[in-house]
């Protein structure tokens, strides 16, 4: 029962910031901010649980439609309690985009988190829909600074990377 409870403060708390990024996105809309309108791919560090992951996160930009596609593949290594195990992650989603300054945009959007740990002899997945909230900026004309949070069912994932414009 308590992690219900948990798993309903973490969703009432995300649709709190949905909410705000909508009020946001229609005001900034009036005042014509570019935001960041290309897509990118980059390296990103994330933890889950106090588990730290690496890997890669890309994005696929839909400016017109303030709409992008998200993806984060990211893998690493945790204890199993008996062995060292490989964790694999992939998380793909699509956000709405809301430009917030030149450059910058805050995303909110939905998705899926696939996992798979896996020792020597056994492989255990599993999957389930995930909350993101996010911000990305560009620096320079090349690079982009994001991070985000993935809510789901019992925890969250949070990630930081650095990418190159495409």
């Amino acid at each position: 029962m308590q992690r219900f409870i948990q798993s309903a403060a973490r969703v009432s708390a995300m649709s709190i910031i949905a909410c705000a990024l909508v009020v946001i996105g229609a005001t900034s809309a009036k005042a014509q901010t570019k935001g960041l309108p290309e897509g990118y791919i980059g390296v990103t560090g994330a933890t889950v649980d106090g588990t730290g992951l690496g890997g890669v996160s890309g994005r696929i930009s839909f400016p017109k439609a303030k709409v992008s596609l998200r993806g984060s593949l990211l893998g690493g290594s945790v204890d199993c309690g008996f062995d060292d195990c490989g964790v694999g992650v992939f998380i793909p989603t699509v956000t709405y985009d809301v430009p917030v300054a030149k450059n910058t945009n805050l995303y909110l959007g939905a998705g899926y988190l696939s996992v798979a740990v896996s020792n020597d002899a056994t492989t255990l997945t599993g999957s389930e829909g995930i909350l993101q909230v996010g911000a990305e900026t560009g620096i320079g004309k090349k690079l982009v600074v994001y991070g985000d949070g993935n809510l789901f069912d019992g925890g969250s994932l949070w990630k930081l990377g650095v990418g190159y414009r495409l």
